[in-house]
């Protein structure tokens, strides 16, 4: 790994010789000839830095896998030309360099596949993106954008084409730090990755045909994709600086949150609140595996009146929360103020954010991997084409097995497995009821279908590091009725509903673009065919998502909002005095008790 890092830092600073692509095209001149080990390095492990930055930034949020406060933000944050340069380019420089040299022709596959994924990343962002003109030297001063049908269609037949052109005992990538140049993976790899576009193009009617085709031609042989946890695409990350995990670069090693840094008043991630309503609805195990229990000192009491089992009397009791999900803002809106009062339940979002669950410290280690593609995620990929009647066996099989890859990951023991999988709403072919969320806005059931309980624990599945795969699911599938954000920020004031936002449609160009290529700009909006003359509109729907609804929520005029715990109340391990007593000596928790009577 220290050989790869010096690799990879040596590539950097010939970047620091090229010209800033920051809105427009690389004059490819510039570059140095470099070796493909050294630029698809370089790419990948921009790639996964940037899709780390988003997540903290950006996707976390909108995916509520965790809350780091970017207040529903889809402004660019720098992923536009980072990854037109630091990826694409790159890239581009391979397939240049070598695609005519048949000593080269596994690694040129592999550099067309990192970037046929990475559009599909970008288009599935912003929709329309250059890709026919970007890192062209025809085209330097106006980049013209393409639209988003075309960059899934090149995405999809790229990917089929650089797999019929690859030999598992050709040239293999040295130095490789996603399979240690085992070319059959990158085969695996790319078939599961066009699985996955496939499935999120499918409610595109236009392309819908296309992706069916593209779904039943990889689950033909399903050897062919993902089939182990050993063969999960991840990047490696170590101790040498500058080469540690995203996560911990930004809220460890800078040193600047809380609890990592104890004098700090700025918060790491959260769990959100909504998580927090869908894990304790199912009695999902995950919840403590992906987030870590509230120090006592700082666990919010909630109330609940217990029955004793010896006489007739009832007690009024507190309880501390050990597991607590943060809201997305505590801003409420004018119309809630006349249906909240305190009597009805603790305001959760109005508490310290040290009262919250932090995500689990295991994913902010230096040297934890990066998850590019899971097997558990082809699992429920197969899943879903199975029960679309695109090939393969059992969807059932499928869902099951997916939820049991997860879990083992996460070192969940198998009888917890066998408990969870037989909950109503788990498993296969049963529904649940699922608890309100704290403000009774929404709740998290899981809609009827099978359909939507692939979806969920796919969902689940992409902790931590499948944010934006999470909002494209969203986008797609509408499969929760997700809280609004009442303090979204970005671009949200230029909607019809400033001081409130749902989940976003897509994210804006960067303002580079509207200066450096005015032109390409303009065909950018002409293709997602905004008006006003700018791309600011954060509802713009993409060609592959579904209607989401968003005026018929109408949240500010909701007049059954109201204080609700019972998610927390329902799932104390207590249900009478006696239990409560037990519970308080075993966790040695001080008794809270502040009325005794008879009903």
């Amino acid at each position: 790994m220290k050989r790869l890092f010096i690799y990879f830092s040596i590539l950097m600073l010939s970047w620091g010789c090229t010209r800033d692509f920051a809105g427009m095209n690389i004059d490819n001149s510039q570059f140095s000839r470099s070796t493909p080990e050294a630029s698809i390095l370089a790419a990948s492990r921009t790639l996964v830095m940037q899709l780390g930055n988003m997540n903290t930034t950006r996707f976390w949020d909108l995916s509520h896998l965790a809350i780091a406060g970017s207040r529903y933000d889809v402004t660019d944050n720098g992923f536009w030309g980072n990854v037109y340069q630091g990826v694409l380019g790159n890239l581009n420089q391979v397939e240049l360099n070598y695609s005519s040299d048949s000593a080269f022709r596994n690694r040129v596959q592999i550099a067309r596949i990192l970037k046929a994924y990475t559009y599909s990343i970008l288009t599935g962002i912003y929709g329309p993106v250059p890709r026919t003109q970007a890192n062209n030297l025809d085209y330097l001063s106006n980049v013209l954008f393409d639209n988003e049908d075309s960059v899934y269609v090149y995405a999809l037949s790229t990917l089929k084409d650089a797999v019929s052109k690859m030999n598992a005992s050709g040239d293999k990538l040295t130095y490789d730090v996603i399979y240690n140049g085992d070319i059959s993976r990158w085969i695996k790899l790319a078939n599961s990755w066009r699985l996955k576009i496939a499935l999120n193009i499918i409610e595109n009617q236009k392309l819908k045909s296309l992706a069916e085709e593209h779904i039943r031609d990889v689950m033909s042989n399903e050897s062919l994709l993902i089939g182990s946890e050993s063969e999960t695409a991840k990047m490696p990350f170590e101790t040498v600086s500058g080469n540690e995990n995203p996560y911990y670069q930004k809220y460890i090693k800078n040193n600047n949150t809380w609890p990592y840094n104890q004098a700090s008043t700025s918060a790491g991630p959260k769990m959100s609140e909504f998580f927090s309503t869908y894990f304790r609805s199912y009695s999902d195990p995950r919840m403590k595996a992906y987030y870590d229990t509230v120090p006592l000192a700082y666990r919010v009491f909630v109330t609940d009146t217990l029955p004793s089992i010896a006489d007739d009397s009832l007690r009024i009791v507190q309880f501390p929360i050990d597991y607590l999900g943060m809201p997305l803002a505590n801003t409420k809106l004018t119309g809630w103020n006349a249906f909240l009062n305190a009597a009805q339940g603790v305001d959760l979002g109005g508490s310290d954010q040290k009262s919250y669950s932090n995500v689990n410290i295991a994913i902010l280690q230096a040297t934890r991997p990066f998850v590019l593609m899971s097997y558990a995620e082809v699992l429920f990929l197969k899943a879903e084409a199975a029960e679309r009647g695109l090939g393969g066996g059992s969807a059932e099989t499928y869902y099951n097995q997916g939820i049991a890859a997860n879990f083992s990951v996460w070192g969940i023991t198998t009888g917890t497995l066998n408990s969870f999988m037989q909950v109503d709403g788990i498993k296969w072919g049963t529904e649940g009821n699922a608890y309100w969320n704290y403000l009774h806005l929404v709740n998290t059931k899981i809609r009827t279908g099978n359909l939507n309980k692939i979806y969920a624990q796919r969902w689940l599945n992409y902790f931590p590091d499948g944010g934006f795969d999470c909002w494209c699911l969203q986008r797609r599938t509408q499969i929760w009725q997700l809280p609004p954000h009442t303090n979204p920020g970005g671009y949200s004031s230029y909607s019809s509903t400033p001081t409130y936002a749902d989940i976003p449609g897509r994210g804006s160009y960067p303002t580079t673009v509207t200066t450096l290529n005015p032109e390409g700009y303009n065909s950018g909006l002409k293709l997602l065919n905004a008006v006003g003359g700018n791309d600011f509109d954060i509802y713009t729907k993409l060609h592959f998502a579904i209607d989401d609804n968003r005026a018929a929520k109408d949240w500010n005029n909701r007049s059954d909002v109201a204080y609700d715990n019972t998610y927390l109340r329902a799932t104390f391990p207590f249900n009478t005095w006696e239990t409560y007593l037990q519970e308080c000596v075993k966790q040695k928790i001080p008794l809270r008790i502040s009325q005794t009577y008879k009903p």
